[in-house]
């Protein structure tokens, strides 16, 4: 066997293929040998008839099922000697096999990207101070009033008047609680949160984008390609319910993206499309270097809680991600989620 690879951008190889005609010749004899057992050709008992003969009535499926057994096998060989990590299926073109036994084809294959990653441990991240205002939990308070206004007919007319609960005990015991500052304690305590998960969110960025910027690497064409499609079927999701909406408050007026948003709205999902592909092979590299993984135990535990929120058994959740293809997502995002607590436990936070 002979071949030879050109490396072409974003992780793209073209492999030529060729085969010695001998190599051919064995191959058509094991593909005959197998025909002539199963064939039914007329004056000859089956397993009887003549090569010649074999050769005239199945000549072609003979050879297609010759380049079928011959590229499979021959492509595994390239990976290794060219030692190739694909992504995905290879892309089989120029297929030849003359009547010579000349046998050749060329392989389109996207690869693991190749890089070097270094200091990835003591990044520095400033996180952000988590201050819970005394404004904003005036704010909530108001919203909660707000929410909890009643509409109530005025006396002798089909009007309404708004009534508006007032900010006191009774207020804070129809909302479950003891009395007024135990309320505001227990929204004090949800903005807290609310503000130290934003905060984690924060750090999580900085992480992620001091690695995506500090290696410079290409990355395959299709997993981008893929991940630019589902970012813009989200996008338009989400465009499409504001329109909606809009719609819903002015039903004469047009709402259509102008050419100018949708270039935008490409390029900026081709910009993040690269970048969270990146960010996957990064993390990848990480949790093999430091040996992390996701445990069998783990996923189990993951499905019943999923079970005990969505309120099904831990088989239905299984059998509803596999449906949909999610078993794999899931188990890398339980990893990157290990390997990003790993970044900023190993982290410089100020």
């Amino acid at each position: 066997m002979k071949s030879s690879i050109k490396k072409l951008k974003n992780c793209k190889n073209i492999v030529e293929i060729s085969l010695s005609r001998e190599k051919v010749k064995d191959e058509f004899n094991k593909v005959y040998e197998g025909i002539k057992k199963v064939a039914s050709v007329p004056g000859y008992r089956v397993g009887k008839a003549p090569r010649d003969l074999l050769e005239s009535h199945y000549a072609k499926s003979a050879k297609e099922e010759v380049i079928k057994n011959l590229i499979p096998e021959t492509y595994r060989k390239i990976l290794e000697e060219h030692k190739l990590d694909p992504i995905g299926y290879p892309d089989i073109s120029d297929v030849k096999l003359d009547a010579d036994g000349d046998f050749s084809y060329k392989a389109g294959i996207e690869t693991r990207p190749e890089f070097s990653l270094k200091n990835y441990k003591g990044i520095k991240l400033k996180k952000k101070n988590v201050e819970v205002k005394e404004e904003d939990v005036q704010k909530n308070l108001e919203s909660l009033r707000e929410a909890n206004a009643q509409n109530i007919p005025k006396e002798g007319s089909e009007e309404k008047e708004k009534i508006v609960p007032n900010l006191d005990d009774e207020f804070a015991k129809d909302m479950g609680f003891e009395n007024l500052e135990k309320l505001k304690d227990a929204v004090r305590d949800s903005l807290k949160q609310r503000l130290e998960q934003q905060s984690q969110v924060d750090l999580e960025m900085q992480a992620i984008g001091y690695l995506v910027d500090s290696v410079n690497f290409e990355v395959p064409e299709s997993l981008v390609n893929a991940e630019k499609e589902r970012l813009l079927k989200d996008a338009k999701m989400r465009i499409s319910y504001m329109e909606a909406v809009q719609k819903k408050q002015n039903p004469d007026k047009k709402f259509e993206l102008s050419d100018k948003d949708n270039k935008e709205l490409e390029e900026n999902s081709e910009k993040q499309a690269q970048r969270q592909v990146k960010t996957f092979f990064i993390m990848d590299k990480i949790a093999q270097a430091e040996k992390i993984h996701i445990t069998h135990e783990e996923i189990e535990k993951h499905f019943e809680e999923l079970a005990a929120q969505y309120k099904k058994t831990k088989d239905e959740i299984r059998k509803q991600l596999e449906k949909n293809h999610l078993l794999d997502e899931i188990a890398v995002n339980m990893r990157n989620a290990k390997v990003m607590e790993f970044l900023l436990k190993e982290a410089k936070v100020q």
